[in-house]
């Protein structure tokens, strides 16, 4: 990497990570849904010029939307109110190992015993961290396995969309990202109105400044500003640079997590989240190697 690139790289680790203290003090002030629904609002508003209707496509964009601007942030948000910011960044990157699952389920990969090694490592760590019990230290941490079970569902859902993203064609990067953002948006609306309640009280009884700051930071810094530096990176350098890299994400997320809101960081986080990103890192690598691999790497579109 040049100085620009690794710049570029660090930029978007601490985006990303420090999104994960972003997301855990807003759901703390508002229903889940309620603030990822604000969020891409704001993404759709931004990105709204820049749709493109593409009808053959339609079939595979409107259901990744689904997955990839709503069920994902529906269940990983709701899972940020239980887990603590740093389980929650080690447990997303299940969404490696679903979609190189579902890429042989669906797109006919073959993977070999190495990368099914990386799959087994990863849910492994995830495990020993979820099964750690409730060793949050307030009401909005105490339920670890709980929270880490919802974010697991939020990877598998990007995961999916992943795969859907494989099959289509001819959309750019950033109108990728206003679909998303449309999509998400009218859906993450229709379930906080369904699920959630109180959302009148619980927004006049927050911290107002905290919520402003949260959603323009998750709309501009973490969708739009994070996903247009993965995306450039991405024409710079060989896919198997950037993807692996971008798991120096989860590092700085869990620093953030034990510095700034006081995660629990024993031996169970420190042995689960080496497991986790050994294992996701090798299965990244072989994916973005591997020649006639299917496997989708991940999306920012679906990342945090």
């Amino acid at each position: 990497m040049t100085p620009r690139e690794a710049a570029a790289l660090a930029t978007i680790a601490v985006i990303w990570g420090f999104h994960f203290v972003v997301i855990k003090l807003a759901v703390s002030e508002l229903p889940p849904m309620f603030y990822a629904a604000m969020r891409m609002t704001l993404v759709a508003a931004v990105m709204f010029p820049f749709l493109k209707w593409r009808a053959r496509e339609m079939r595979y964009i409107l259901p990744a939307g689904l997955c990839l601007g709503a069920f994902n942030y529906a269940f990983m948000f709701s899972g940020l109110s239980y887990a603590t910011a740093s389980a929650a960044a080690i447990a997303i990157e299940l969404h490696v190992p679903f979609a190189t699952i579902l890429s042989v389920i669906f797109l006919k990969d073959r993977i070999g015993a190495p990368r099914i090694i990386g799959i087994s490592l990863a849910f492994i760590g995830v495990a020993v961290i979820a099964l750690g019990g409730n060793h949050g230290s307030s009401e909005q941490s105490s339920n670890i396995p709980l929270g880490v079970a919802l974010i697991a569902c939020g990877a598998l859902s990007e995961a999916i969309g992943a795969i859907l993203i494989k099959k289509a064609s001819g959309f750019k990067p950033h109108e990728l990202l206003a679909w998303f953002s449309v999509i998400g948006a009218v859906c993450l609306w229709l379930l906080t109105l369904t699920v959630d309640s109180g959302h009148v009280e619980a927004f006049a009884e927050s911290n107002k400044f905290l919520i402003i700051s949260a959603v323009t930071y998750s709309a501009i810094g973490g969708s739009i500003i994070g996903h247009s530096l993965y995306y450039w990176l991405l024409q710079r350098l060989p896919v198997s640079v950037v993807a692996p890299s971008v798991l120096l994400t989860t590092v700085v997320a869990v620093f953030f997590g034990v510095v700034l809101l006081g995660d629990p960081f024993g031996p169970r986080m420190i042995v689960g989240g080496l497991l986790v990103l050994s294992g996701v890192g090798f299965v990244l690598f072989r994916n973005s190697r591997k020649p006639g691999s299917k496997a989708p790497l991940p999306e920012p579109g679906g990342l945090p």
